[in-house]
């Protein structure tokens, strides 16, 4: 964590940030965290310094703690279980004994406190609990102060020291201090906030500062208390940044919502609220308090503090009158002297620039300033109480008018609104400062995003955190950004680069962490400037030095991405000069500083270790150059040469020169002027690859060459050895001799892991290749990337030549790997395998996939290779590109629809974890799609039916109109255009209606606008006026379809009228008077008869009336002139007071209009006096006899047809008038009718209405309706199993399950029987939906209704339930299943096998003897039908009380024979059942049936009244008790 003190460090010595170091953000890594321990994390975490560690509250209330000391690193964690609510770690800041164990604080679920103690040592990370505090100690320490309440909330406010500040109930501080030992917990201070009585209630958030506690209340108001005594400090009213924002901004402010939190700066200066909108306000508490001076509750009033003058001055001295001035309200000039004005002068223009410190702060009359658990609770005035308040007023005057100078900083009030596009889910703020404000809000989809909000600018700097991200709450004054990322802990720093802060960290900190943290975010070296070096030596700091040197080499090789090669390749040399002469004051300072120390001999260490980092930085250097470079130019040379001079001027100071020993000997040969090599006789008997590859081993390069030269042989150069070396690699590879080839490349120079990965991912061996991954996956030399390169490939292999075996001639491979540059050359080969077909035997040949080629194909490239060889069930794990690309090439139709079918379902979260496919988008249909046109249009069309368009389409409304053409046009029945808006945000009938008024297409739009029913209420577009104006006939159509919609408002025929002159005149705005004018006297008079008022009002012209309508007399004379009956009905000629005018009515108008000839029409109407007298003197209708036997078509409704109407009694009615009347069958017509009644109700079992109706029906011809209501219930279960669980639309299901009834009417069995097995799929289906168990008296009762259909159509009774019994082993259920509908027990005992062998010889014991039970209607005629002889005979052996009431039937005397067998049985109970059996006493009394079935139960009470033949008086109580009823049906009994 030393990283993370020296980051706090340079961050804090960057001061504040300006401007334009806003838009520079620093995310940096300052602890690892594993990923297992990230993922136990909550949502928030809060960090303790000084033993570092984290805390966080997880989703269940467990608190996760993980330590981040420097011996566990995140290893060391622990879990406390919980559950808790709320968690604090010891402030130890002010702590005079610091400890390394750090304590927590944390409220359990039912209000109890505890306190761990955590042991960090050695990366563990152990809980201990030191202290516990139930709720009802708690409550007693509250009762124990004399405050009655209820323990309802509790928060912690602080923990320091052992003690701890608690807000209770929301208006109770209780301070503690818990024992270190056994001793009890006591109370400091306890008290209740004096809140007002309706905001106790409504607090929402608090916080401690500085012994200050600031509570915020939902009602808008900010109340300040003193934590030490209660003291009611100030409130703030929220409600007046709307109207300082509005004085200000000269316009309505922004709408805040209720405000959600509060959070205070350390210095009190800045309170920073949030709102529920998600935006935020911040507040100057200081300009807040001198605007609302009266908001301030507990200022100290000056004039009130005793005036005194100092000991031993006269009170008439200046000195004491001066003193005493100090503490009065105003300022006043003892002195009024000249000399002393101009003093006072001078000091005000010195002093004219007016610091923000200069004005006291609001809370300058708070004695305690610091927190009560600090131990500082001194009650010195301070040095502001002391300054006079005229001063302080004009202070603030000539602040006030410098802030309104500058824009933002004098507000009160600055509001920050997050974007509308980027709503948070939910923004807090972490910390306040004087200056800025640090927020976190976290966005749907995108995570957490860390803003920082400059208060002064107004301009806000986001950083985006990503979804895996954890914000980490931190202590302190400092405004620190902790987040947890998916690497650990980070810090995020703001108006910094990456330079600036290593560069800060340097100076400040050390070159260690500097280091430390370059290693762990993975950053470059930097460029360090020359006085950290220069620091870094005066300081005796090699590693600040070594930091340095490594930063610079950063000049010749800036990336480490590229080559060396390609660096200086495209490296000028002029730069790589200039670099070198900008290294010479380092290097100058390095060589004095070793000359200096060398000659100290209590430095000679320092010197040498200094020497040693310069010479190896200085050979490097060279060495790069050499290496890399074949020529040297002017600039090169001039560079080598200063570093070559350094070099020779630090090699003095050097102690020794390590010389290198060789075996070769200097003896010559006079002929060949070779020097002879030790080995050569060795060599002379061993090949040439022999010889090279012990010269390699054996590190004797230059005596092979030797060797080599004497033989004249090529391998004398060293390319050429170099390319044996390599060779013979190859070979140990093929070998599989890695040791031997690893060797051989390090001797050779080579990077063994480079060389090795190379020779993996270019060779077409593939045992080599297989080889050498094996190898370096276990050494873990691969990428993430590289790793999935070979997955592929081997899969790749694997699917098309997975049955080929193994081609094992060594001949075929090459003995090289292909090189970089020869990609191309393999394109045939690529193509060639991936075009291979399994069935051509004359292409066998063995393709293999180099490594790199696969390397270079993206994720695209690679699923295209895979899907033609995979299964459709493995579809979903490609990617939808890819394998959208891939089905539409092949125009694969039959699953392009199951996947456009699967696309329309893909909404919720649950279809999403059952798709077969993967998520399809319309842009992977518009960018993807391959197939010819012919296929798009379909595929487009497809999804156009179900609503999904291209954005294109979209964006071009004629090719989207033509695409809804090719799906059935616009006008249908559902138009797939319900999310369609344009981009001026207008639907879909706008844009059609605005497309048909621009190409005048008036036919289409009426039939459009009728289709669809629009009008001006539901489609505000067609009330646009700029359309009317432009397109006259759009009006027209518009207010001729208001008139249809509303005929009895003469208003809008009005208006329909105005709109159809507008037409005609064009020029003018439609009236009646421009009617006249035009000589459409004829249409004017029309349009006034539905005007308001009528012509009357019209022709009084009365004033103040519509210009529109409006109209002179004089000009309707005149354009009456051609029409004088309507002139003189209208404006009638003056006669006699005594003479009245005579009536014009419209029958005389209308008398010459061919179509309406009043003399033989309206007849009926009074007012007619020119009809004549064979008109109709009625008004005519379609119910007029003579209209109905001239026209009428008649047809006769039988019963059939009010029972497809659900109207049973007028069936019955009919059908006893027109047909069971004149029937001399009446019964064969009544089964008849009966039949076709049947039949009717299965066609339309769906129809509850005529089900109940056919029911009715056959109930009032007196015949059963168990049949039709059993078979109607039975094809609603099936259709509902069917519909659940296939894919077909609903009709088709239904119509196909009405066919098998129709069938089931007719008596088939095969239908019957293919019903039966519906019915029990669709029963275990519906307990299955129900949730029912599924062997239950529930279930069983269920499985009733199949019992009962078997027997309804003479069926075998259904055995499925029975079945699952035995296979579960529940006999219990088995028999009581088979008792209750008696099964016949060969049924039963067939079925026993299924049981377990145990429940097997059970079940055969007890069914040994069981009697044949009737199992239907004929088995029960048959026992009914036994002759007395035949049961006579069996008598003596039955013994049971069921066989006894069976033969009781058919007894003569039942009541006295079971009363002799009552003696016989010694059964009292058969007594009591005798005299029940009595017919004059069944049917008077009542009581027995119910009796009967307490006493013995319904089953087997409605068994014995079957065989009994009781029907009669079993049905009159039926219908007399209706508890019996219930009781039978709640045992599942069905009648």
């Amino acid at each position: 964590m030393a990283a993370e003190e020296g980051v706090a460090s340079a961050a804090s010595a960057g001061g504040s940030w300006g401007t334009a170091a806003m838009g520079r953000v620093l995310p940096m890594l300052l602890v690892p965290v594993p990923a297992e321990a990230m993922g136990q994390l909550g949502s928030r975490a809060q960090l303790r310094t000084q033993p570092e560690a984290l805390g966080s509250l997880t989703a269940a209330g467990s608190l996760q703690v993980l330590s981040l000391t420097p011996g566990s690193r995140g290893g060391g964690r622990c879990c406390l279980e919980g559950p808790f609510w709320h968690f604090l770690w010891e402030d130890s800041r002010n702590s005079s004994t610091p400890t390394e164990k750090p304590k927590l604080l944390a409220l359990g679920e039912n209000y109890e406190l505890l306190i761990y103690e955590f042991n960090l040592k050695d990366g563990r990370c152990d809980a201990t609990i030191l202290y516990s505090c139930s709720r009802e100690a708690l409550q007693k320490l509250i009762d124990d102060q004399d405050i009655s309440i209820s323990l309802l909330s509790l928060r912690i406010l602080s923990f320091h020291n052992n003690t701890s500040l608690l807000f209770i109930n929301k208006c109770v501080i209780l301070h503690i201090i818990f024992p270190e030992r056994d001793a009890a917990i006591r109370v400091l201070n306890c008290f209740t906030l004096p809140l007002p009585a309706q905001a106790v209630d409504m607090i929402i958030d608090t916080q401690l500062c500085r012994g200050i506690l600031f509570v915020l209340s939902s009602l808008g108001w900010i109340y300040i208390f003193d934590v030490v005594d209660g003291t009611y400090v100030a409130h703030v009213d929220l409600a007046l940044h709307k109207e300082d924002m509005c004085n200000e901004q000269q316009q309505e402010p922004a709408k805040i919502s209720s405000f959600t939190s509060l959070k205070v700066s350390q210095d009190l200066d800045v309170a920073v609220i949030v709102s529920s909108s998600n935006s935020a306000v911040a507040l100057n508490l200081n300009l807040y308090f001198r605007q609302h001076p009266g908001h301030l509750l507990c200022e100290r009033i000056l004039e009130d503090l005793p005036i005194q003058g100092p000991k031993g001055v006269d009170e008439d001295d200046p000195v004491n009158s001066a003193y005493n001035m100090k503490l009065a309200k105003f300022s006043f000039q003892i002195d009024r002297s000249w000399k002393a004005q101009l003093s006072s002068l001078n000091e005000t223009i010195k002093n004219s620039k007016l610091e923000v410190s200069c004005c006291a702060p609001w809370f300058q009359d708070i004695l305690h300033l610091e927190s009560p658990e600090s131990g500082n609770h001194s009650t010195s005035v301070q040095s502001w109480a002391f300054i006079p308040q005229d001063i302080m007023h004009g202070q603030y005057n000539v602040l006030q008018k410098d802030h309104a100078k500058t824009s933002d900083p004098g507000r009160s009030w600055k509001i920050m609104h997050i974007s509308e596009q980027e709503e948070p889910i939910e923004l807090k703020c972490v910390s306040v400062t004087g200056f800025t404000a640090l927020f976190t809000w976290e966005v749907e989809r995108m995570g957490y995003t860390i803003t920082l909000w400059d208060l002064e600018t107004q301009g806000m700097q986001c950083f985006s955190l990503g979804t895996k991200c954890i914000p980490v709450d931190s202590s302190g004054d400092q405004q620190l950004c902790f987040v947890l990322t998916e690497n650990g802990l980070s810090l995020i720093l703001f108006g910094l680069t990456q330079e600036e802060f290593l560069n800060r960290l340097m100076i400040h900190g050390s070159a260690s962490t500097v280091d430390t943290l370059c290693h762990l975010n993975g950053w470059g070296r930097c460029s360090i400037p020359i006085h950290a070096l220069e620091a870094g030596i005066e300081n005796r700091q090699l590693d600040t030095v070594n930091f340095f040197l490594k930063s610079k080499e950063n000049l010749f090789n800036p990336s480490s991405k590229s080559s060396v090669s390609d660096q200086f390749d495209h490296l000028s040399s002029h730069l790589y000069l200039r670099n070198v002469e900008e290294l010479i004051p380092a290097l100058d300072l390095l060589c004095s500083a070793i000359r200096e120390s060398y000659s100290e001999p209590q430095s000679k260490h320092f010197s040498e270790q200094l020497l040693n980092l310069t010479l190896s930085f200085l050979n490097n250097q060279i060495k790069e150059l050499f290496i890399h470079t074949e020529e040297l130019d002017e600039h090169l040379q001039k560079g080598v040469n200063i570093l070559t001079s350094y070099i020779n001027e630090l090699r003095t100071f050097m102690i020794k020169f390590p010389w290198k020993l060789t075996d070769a000997i200097d003896e010559y040969d006079v002929h060949e002027n070779v020097p002879k090599v030790k080995e050569s006789n060795i060599w002379k008997k061993l090949s040439f690859e022999e010889v090279i590859a012990s010269a390699i081993l054996n590190n004797k390069i230059p005596e092979a060459q030797t060797f080599f030269r004497i033989d004249s042989h090529s391998a004398q150069k060293l390319e050429e050895l170099i390319g044996i070396g390599l060779n013979l690699v190859f070979d140990n590879l093929k070998k599989n001799n890695i040791k031997e080839a690893s060797e051989l490349l390090k001797n050779m120079g080579f990077d063994v892991k480079g060389q090795l990965l190379k020779i993996c991912f270019y060779t077409t061996n593939k045992n080599i290749r297989d080889f050498l991954v094996e190898i370096l996956k276990e050494k873990n030399y691969f990428s993430e990337k590289e790793k999935r390169t070979i997955d592929f490939v081997h899969q790749v292999e694997k699917l098309y030549l997975g049955h080929f075996q193994e081609n094992m001639q060594i001949q075929s491979f090459p003995r090289y790997w292909i090189k970089e540059q020869d990609f191309f050359k393999h394109k045939s080969v690529l193509d060639s395998f991936l075009k291979y077909d399994c069935k051509d035997e004359f292409n066998k040949q063995d393709h293999r996939i180099v490594l790199n080629w696969a390397l270079w194909w993206d994720q695209l490239t690679q699923e295209s290779i895979l899907l033609p060889r995979i299964s459709p069930e493995e579809y979903k794990s490609y990617s939808p590109e890819a394998l959208w690309r891939y089905l539409t090439a092949r125009h694969d139709w039959l699953n392009i629809i199951l996947w456009i079918g699967e696309f329309q379902t893909q909404h919720s979260y649950a279809s999403l974890q059952q798709n077969k496919w993967p998520l399809l988008t319309v842009d992977v249909i518009n960018q993807n799609t391959s197939c010819n046109n012919y296929m798009r249009n379909e595929i487009l069309d497809k999804l156009a039916r179900n609503g999904v368009f291209l954005a294109s389409e979209l964006e071009d409304f004629e090719c989207f109109l033509l695409r809804l053409s090719r799906i059935g046009g616009v006008i249908q029945d559902t138009l797939p255009v319900q999310n369609y808006k344009t981009k001026e945000g207008w639907d879909f009938h706008s844009q059609f209606i605005l497309y048909c008024l621009e190409h005048s297409l008036q036919h289409l739009l009426y039939v459009y606008l009728d289709c669809y029913k629009l009008s001006p209420e539901n489609c505000p577009f067609l009330e646009k006026k700029e359309l009317h104006e432009a397109h006259p006939w759009f009006e027209f159509l518009v207010q001729c379809r208001q008139v249809a919609s509303n005929l009895t408002d003469p208003k809008l025929i009005f208006q329909a009228s105005l709109a159809n002159a507008q037409i005609l005149i064009p020029t003018n705005q439609a009236s009646v008077s421009s009617m006249l004018l035009e000589g459409h006297t004829l249409l004017a008079l029309a349009t006034t008869m539905y005007s308001p008022g009528g012509v009357s009002q019209v022709v009084q012209n009365e004033e103040n009336e519509n210009c529109l309508k409006k109209v002179d007399p004089q000009l309707l004379k005149m354009a009456l002139t051609p029409y004088p009956k309507l002139k003189t009905a209208l404006f009638p000629q003056c006669t006699p007071p005594s003479v009245l005018p005579s009536d014009i009515t419209i029958y005389h108008l209308i008398q010459s209009l061919s179509p309406f000839d009043p003399s033989r029409l309206f007849g009926w109407q009074s007012a007619n006096t020119l009809a004549i007298g064979d008109a109709w003197s009625h008004l005519p209708h379609f119910s007029s006899p003579d209209l109905v036997n001239k026209y009428a078509i008649v047809e006769r409704l039988n019963f059939a047809y009010y029972l497809h109407n659900g109207r049973p009694s007028f069936a019955f009615g009919t059908f006893l008038v027109q047909e069971l009347i004149k029937s001399k069958t009446p019964k064969q017509l009544i089964q008849q009718v009966g039949n076709e009644a049947y039949v009717i109700g299965l066609s339309s079992f769906h129809i509850p209405s005529i089900g109940a109706a056919c029911v009715c029906f056959l109930e009032l011809l007196g015949l059963d309706s168990l049949k039709l209501r059993v078979d109607m219930k039975v094809a609603n279960i099936i259709l509902s199993y069917k519909c659940r669980n296939e894919d077909a639309q609903y009709s088709f299901i239904r119509e196909s399950v009405a066919e098998k009834l129709s069938k089931l009417a007719d008596g088939e069995k095969t239908t019957t029987e293919e019903l039966l097995v519906l019915l029990e799929e669709g029963t275990w289906n519906s307990i299955q939906q129900q949730e029912i168990k599924r062997l239950s008296s529930e279930s069983s009762s269920q499985w009733a209704l199949v019992v009962q259909f078997c027997r309804l159509h003479n069926m075998k009774l259904s055995i499925s339930y029975l079945r699952e019994c035995a296979k579960a082993n529940d006999w219990l259920q088995f028999i009581i299943h088979s008792q209750l509908h008696n099964y016949h027990p060969a049924e039963v005992k067939s079925l026993i096998q299924y049981f377990s062998p145990v429940i097997q010889d059970h079940l055969r014991l007890a069914f040994e003897n069981l009697p044949s039970v009737p199992t239907s209607k004929m088995d029960s005629d048959q026992v009914c039908n036994k002759c007395p002889q035949e049961l006579q005979g069996s008598k003596q052996e039955m013994t049971d009380l069921f066989e006894i009431l069976l033969q009781c039937s058919e007894e003569p005397d039942s009541w006295h024979w079971l009363l002799v067998e009552a003696v016989k049985q010694q059964a009292p109970i058969l007594s009591v059942l005798a005299s029940c059996l009595q017919v004059r006493i069944m049917r008077s009394l009542k009581v027995p049936v119910p009796f009967l079935v307490s006493v013995f139960g319904s089953s087997l009470l409605w068994r014995t009244m079957l065989q009994l033949k009781q029907w009669d008086t079993f049905r009159t109580q039926q219908r007399t008790i209706p508890g019996t009823l219930r009781i039978f049906q709640s045992s599942g009994e069905h009648y």
